[in-house]
């Protein structure tokens, strides 16, 4: 027999009986519709039928919510941070690589793994400063230990002979290094000086140097690295324009050091360049494996660029310390001329030493 149909005056009875019916009277109308209690139950529930709960009546549909307005509150403004920062040039400043030089501490493959941490370093510079489209390497000579004997190059203290260490060593050290950080930026400029240790002999031209050799190579080998540009020296300085500043690049050796760093006789050689070539903002010298800065005049001053290379014995001797790996990188702008500067350490084993004094004040 079952249940009437929905929506019939049958059904309307049904379901008025069943919320008010208990369970006997259930179960007796269950039996004269000829299904069974746990049935009837069950298919009063799935028609929606739930004893204790009572049908309301279709609410109003064009209802009208009013809001009321919180207070007013004196709230502090969020500064958000500059991101439109004004564009700069980055500089790096890359010295006495002296590529396949054999000492304690350094050989080839120190000297790769050097040259790949200072890429990392730079890239982290530049996407700490951007926007930077154009970046500048300083290459201050000794880029190659090359093979003269008189210029430390004697048998046990280097790898191989200058042939490999232009085309093997150097050559793949350095386009790994500016092809890598040309992929971050628009424009790559390699502004070359050569050094001493290249010299073929002395009888020899002065551009007969294994480091013009490097050079040259390294433009055969990025020819079609659009991006990337070659400098190769002509004379035994360099002058470069960097958004309206002028930076004078030596190597160093024309400068001759009897006790230590010669900062008098490098500041009275500095003073005759400046006027020689009618001014400049900053002076970039290596050659004595070891950091140093001074003042040429009121308008202008040089910085010494520490070595790639370490542990060679010729800056014990000469200069009295032993060298760290440490090359320069820093920012040019448009009004303010080189603004932040790092020192940036190529070897872990070179970090600086820390104390275990309690911190504060000690005295």
């Amino acid at each position: 027999m079952g249940l009437p149909k929905t929506g019939t005056k049958d059904w309307d009875a049904e379901k008025e009986f069943y919320l008010q019916a208990d369970k006997n009277q259930k179960t007796a109308r269950a039996k004269a519709l000829r299904i069974e209690p746990q049935s009837y139950e069950r298919r009063m529930r799935e028609r929606g039928v739930l004893k204790g709960v009572t049908e309301l009546p279709e609410l109003e549909r064009d209802v009208v919510t009013v809001y009321t307005p919180y207070p007013k509150f004196d709230i502090k403004p969020f500064k958000q941070p500059k991101t439109d920062r004004d564009e700069e040039d980055i500089v790096v400043v890359t010295a006495d690589k002296h590529l396949a030089k054999v000492t304690d501490s350094y050989n080839i493959a120190i000297a790769k793994a050097r040259m790949d941490k200072l890429i990392d370093s730079t890239m982290t510079i530049i996407n700490l400063h951007r926007p930077i489209r154009r970046l500048w390497v300083f290459e201050l000579g000794d880029a190659l230990q090359g093979e003269n004997p008189y210029q430390g190059s004697k048998i046990g203290e280097v790898e191989c002979g200058a042939y490999e260490q232009v085309h093997e060593v150097g050559v793949p050290i350095m386009s790994r290094f500016l092809t890598s950080l040309a992929s971050g930026v628009g424009e790559v400029d390699y502004i070359a000086a050569s050094g001493n240790h290249g010299v073929y002999d002395k009888e020899a031209t002065k551009r007969t140097n294994w480091d013009n050799f490097l050079y040259s190579a390294l433009e055969s080998a990025l020819v079609n690295q659009k991006n990337v540009h070659i400098h190769t020296p002509k004379e035994f300085y360099r002058l470069v324009n960097i958004r309206g500043f002028r930076f004078f690049l030596i190597h160093g050796n024309q400068v001759y050091a009897q006790q230590g760093i010669p900062l008098f006789a490098m500041r009275r050689k500095m003073q005759e360049w400046y006027a020689y070539l009618g001014g400049f903002n900053y002076g970039y010298a290596a050659h004595f494996h070891s950091g140093a800065y001074d003042q040429v005049n009121s308008h202008a001053d040089y910085t010494i660029c520490p070595p790639l290379v370490t542990g060679d014995s010729w800056a014990l001797e000469r200069v009295g310390r032993a060298s760290a790996p440490v090359q320069l990188a820093f920012g040019i702008h448009d009004v303010y001329g080189r603004t932040w500067e790092y020192k940036l350490r190529t070897d872990d084993a070179f970090m600086p030493q820390r104390f275990n004094d309690e911190e504060g004040v000690m005295v």
